[in-house]
């Protein structure tokens, strides 16, 4: 075979496929994102508690945090079978379901 049609062929097979840079760059938007989340979050908190006084506005926030954090562990756990990230992608839905039902109880007890 000669070098343009192995090139051809690689091509075809991966056609629709992310090849190397194209995965590196979204890895590095994936981290922006989840960077720019959690300071999202980390300003709601303090405009829930220090200006707004609504607590509920902080506990939503951290409930965003957590699921995002344990979410992306968890996948990452899945595919790259690094047990640091299972745990700590659980430890994290925990948090976030505990702060699930800290937001309901406080809706409950404003309603």
């Amino acid at each position: 075979m000669k070098k343009e049609e192995i090139l051809q062929k690689s091509r075809e097979e991966n056609k629709g496929k992310l090849d190397e840079r194209e995965l590196a760059v979204f890895g590095r938007a994936s981290r922006v994102g989840m960077l720019a989340g959690a300071l999202l979050c980390v300003a709601l908190v303090l405009i829930g508690e220090l200006i707004l006084d609504e607590p509920i506005i902080s506990l939503t926030a951290w409930l965003v945090y957590f699921t995002m954090q344990g979410s992306s562990n968890l996948v990452l756990y899945k595919h790259l079978k690094n047990s640091s990230k299972l745990i700590y992608g659980i430890v994290e839905i925990i948090f976030a379901i505990a702060f699930a039902v800290a937001v309901c109880m406080k809706a409950v007890s404003h309603g």
